[in-house]
């Protein structure tokens, strides 16, 4: 039964189609450019029903890159007609496809139906986020950005204040024009927080994994709701070894010979936002929880650098976070198990 692989590549307003049989007796052929709404979308499919006449669209299978925000209304689209698409990590296709000399868009969707032939052991169905979820992941990021704005604001008064101008008239107006600001992003943040914890009481799986996660010393409402958005309320990345590779905290080595050995720095590679929570978790769990201080002080005496022993710290909470989930219990400072002796 023949199958087909369609490459789609995303850009705001456009989409670049391609199409590819997986017996590997032909290249990839280019079918067209549709706008990036609904109607392109179902011009698309019309499209590939009369050039793959005879192939029932449950043999296709759709690929295309992860572009945040622009690839989404694609595959939402896609699923709710019944049809299968995978989003693939840009990174991981730019390099699967080795040397190439200069790009396009239709250059890029053969190249993404070729991979998605290649590759197809590697294929990952995108399923639809549930709505509550949907809704707190937008929540986060709006509070994020909300957070963002009133460190910028009050960056600026300290600007003032060192270059010893905030005395002056336009500083002062500057100063009272920004402490306003403040006062009503700060408010906003307040109103956002509440707005998420609404979201996850309406919701019994999100409401009792956020339980389970605020009872670790560390995990505040920020830290909980970030761990659940990012790994798809723990659904998404299954494991704490992957949500730990994620976020960047997973270490690896190069090695080649005897005579390199080095760590690779995967920062690049990783999601700054929740590394940057986990990281504030580590520290007030450090501060607030008598086993993961005895941890860290462990890994200290053994002579790793801060800089290490809290990535150990953060590790251990994510084990420990995904634990509380997988056996639906609150976690217990008093326990003691074979983590404090590692």
């Amino acid at each position: 039964m023949k199958k087909y692989f369609i490459g789609i590549d995303v850009s705001q307003k456009t989409v670049d189609v391609s199409f590819v049989e997986s017996d590997f007796q032909r290249k990839p052929e280019y079918l067209a450019q549709y706008t990036n709404d609904k109607k392109g979308y179902s011009l698309m499919v019309k499209d590939l029903r009369t050039v793959l006449r005879g192939v029932s669209s449950g043999q296709w299978l759709f690929c295309c890159e992860t572009t945040g925000g622009y690839d989404r209304p694609l595959c939402y689209w896609l699923v709710d007609q019944g049809l299968r698409i995978w989003r693939e990590s840009a990174l991981q296709i730019r390099q699967s496809l080795g040397i190439r000399r200069g790009k396009n868009d239709k250059a890029d969707s053969m190249a993404i139906a070729d991979y998605a032939r290649r590759h197809p052991d590697k294929a990952s169905l995108f399923t639809k986020p549930s709505e509550k979820l949907a809704s707190l992941k937008d929540l986060y990021l709006y509070r994020h950005s909300l957070v963002d704005k009133a460190k910028s604001t009050k960056n600026r008064i300290k600007a003032l204040d060192a270059r010893g101008t905030a005395v002056s008239l336009s500083a002062k107006f500057i100063v009272r024009d920004a402490l306003s600001e403040i006062k009503r992003l700060e408010q906003s943040i307040k109103q956002c927080e509440q707005a998420m914890k609404d979201v996850i009481q309406s919701d019994v799986e999100l409401e009792k994994n956020y339980r389970h996660l605020k009872s670790v010393k560390g995990f505040g409402h920020v830290v909980a709701v970030a761990l659940m958005v990012y790994s798809g309320n723990f659904t998404n990345i299954p494991t704490a070894n992957k949500l730990a590779t994620y976020c960047g905290i997973a270490t690896f080595r190069c090695t080649s010979g005897t005579s390199i050995d080095f760590r690779q720095n995967v920062d690049y590679l990783s999601n700054r936002k929740l590394q940057g929570v986990l990281t504030m978790a580590a520290r007030c769990a450090i501060r607030h929880d008598n086993g993961m201080r005895t941890y860290y002080q462990r890994k200290t005496a053994q002579g790793k650098p801060h800089g290490v022993a809290i990535n150990n710290v953060k590790n251990k909470l994510l084990h420990i976070a995904y634990a509380l989930v997988k056996n639906d219990c609150d976690y217990d400072p008093n326990y003691v198990n074979e983590w404090q002796s590692i």
